[in-house]
C-alpha cells in the first residue's frame, strides 16, 4: 500500500468490531488494529496514526485512559479522536465529549455515516496543519468547528472575528479559549455571543497579543458545550416568538419579574416589537431571546398589535414611526 495515505487506528476488545472495521477503511485509508487500550498506546507512538478509533470499554486500559495518555503526550495530543461503544447511556457520550473526543459513535453504527464522518474530520485536521492558521466565511465554516479545530491542533494566537455589526477577538493558548470580547461584553458572554455569530469572517493570528484571562468558570470543552446549549436554547425560544413585525408591551401585572425579566419587560414600555427591544435591552442575545418567551410565558409581556391597524389616525402612525426612527 501507499506510505502516503491517511493512517487509521481501530482498538477494540473484539475481533469482529475490528475486521469490520478493517473491510470498512482499507480501500481509502492505511488500516491497524489493537485489542486494548495498551496494544493501542504502544502503536500509537510508534506508528503515528492519523486518526483513532477506540472502544470504552476494554481490558487493561479502556477508551478513556487511552484518550488521556495519548492527549498527555506532545507527539500525539493534536490526533483526532473518536470513540466507539455499545453503550447509549447519555452520561458516557457526555463524558467523551467533555474530554474534547471529535466524536463518538454508538453500535451498532453505520459504516456510510462512520465513514463520512471520519473523512470530515480528518479533512478538517489536515486543513489546520497545512495553512498553519485558519481564515475564512462563518457561513462556510461553524465558529464551534473553528474552536474545536484550534482545540484539536492546541494552536496559540487570536482568533479574529469580523460582522456587519460587530466584531470580536478570541485569545486560545494550547487550544484553550482564555480571553473573549466583543462589545460591550467580556469574558464567557463575549464567548457565548460570538458563537451564536454564522456571518461574517474570521481568522486565526497565531503571533496575536498575549491577553490576561477573563473567561472564569468554564474550562475547554465544558465552555463550548455550554455555549451550543445556550445558543440551542436561544434558537428555539426565536422560533416559539411572534412574528417580527409584532407589537409587544409589559403586561399590567401585580407580581414583580426577577432583575433580569425586569430588564427585558422594561425594554417593552410603551409597545415595540422584540428586535427593536433587544437593542434597548443591552443583554447578551442568548440571553435576551429566551426570556422574552419565558416574560410571554408569564404573562409579563403580551401583544398590542401584528401590523399597524387601519383605524389609527396619521398622527399616530407618524407618532410610530418616530419613534422607531429614534430607536435606531
Amino acid at each position: 500500500m501507499a506510505t502516503n495515505r491517511i493512517r487509521i487506528l481501530v482498538v477494540d476488545d473484539e475481533e469482529n468490531i475490528r475486521h469490520l472495521l478493517r473491510l470498512a477503511f482499507e480501500d481509502d485509508f492505511d488500516v491497524r488494529e489493537a485489542r486494548d487500550g495498551e496494544d493501542a498506546l504502544g502503536e500509537a507512538l510508534s506508528w503515528k496514526p492519523d486518526l483513532v478509533i477506540s472502544d470504552i470499554m476494554m481490558p487493561k486500559l479502556d477508551g478513556y485512559g487511552l484518550y488521556r495518555k495519548l492527549k498527555g503526550r506532545p507527539e500525539t495530543a493534536s490526533v483526532p479522536f473518536v470513540f466507539l461503544s455499545a453503550k447509549k447511556d447519555v452520561e458516557e457520550r457526555v463524558v467523551g465529549i467533555e474530554m474534547g473526543a471529535d466524536d463518538y459513535i454508538t453500535k451498532p453504527f453505520s459504516i456510510k455515516e462512520l465513514k463520512a464522518k471520519v473523512k470530515s474530520i480528518i479533512k478538517k485536521a489536515n486543513d489546520l496543519k497545512v495553512r498553519g492558521s485558519l481564515e475564512g466565511l462563518l457561513s462556510e465554516v461553524d465558529l464551534v468547528e473553528i474552536i474545536q479545530l484550534l482545540e484539536m491542533g492546541r494552536k496559540t494566537g487570536m482568533l479574529m472575528l469580523e460582522t456587519a455589526e460587530n466584531n470580536g477577538n478570541i485569545y486560545f493558548v494550547d487550544g484553550q479559549p482564555l480571553f473573549a470580547r466583543t462589545d460591550p461584553w467580556s469574558g464567557s458572554d463575549a464567548f457565548f455571543t460570538m458563537v451564536s455569530w454564522k456571518e461574517g469572517r474570521f481568522r486565526l493570528d497565531p503571533a496575536g497579543q498575549e491577553m490576561e484571562e477573563n473567561i472564569d468558570g468554564y474550562r475547554g470543552q465544558e465552555l463550548l458545550m455550554e455555549g451550543v446549549r445556550l445558543i440551542d436554547e436561544m434558537t428555539e425560544a426565536i422560533r416559539c416568538l411572534p412574528p417580527k413585525e409584532t407589537v409587544l408591551t409589559r403586561a399590567d401585572k401585580g407580581d414583580v419579574p426577577e432583575e433580569d425579566m425586569e430588564q427585558v419587560c422594561s425594554a417593552f414600555a410603551g409597545g415595540t416589537t422584540v428586535e427593536r427591544a433587544f437593542v434597548r435591552a443591552r443583554m447578551p442575545v442568548f440571553r435576551f431571546y429566551p426570556m422574552v418567551k419565558d416574560a410571554i410565558s408569564a404573562g409579563h409581556l403580551h401583544v398590542v398589535s401584528t401590523t399597524p391597524s387601519e383605524s389609527e389616525e396619521p398622527i399616530e402612525v407618524l407618532r410610530r414611526l418616530k419613534a422607531a426612527v429614534l430607536e435606531l
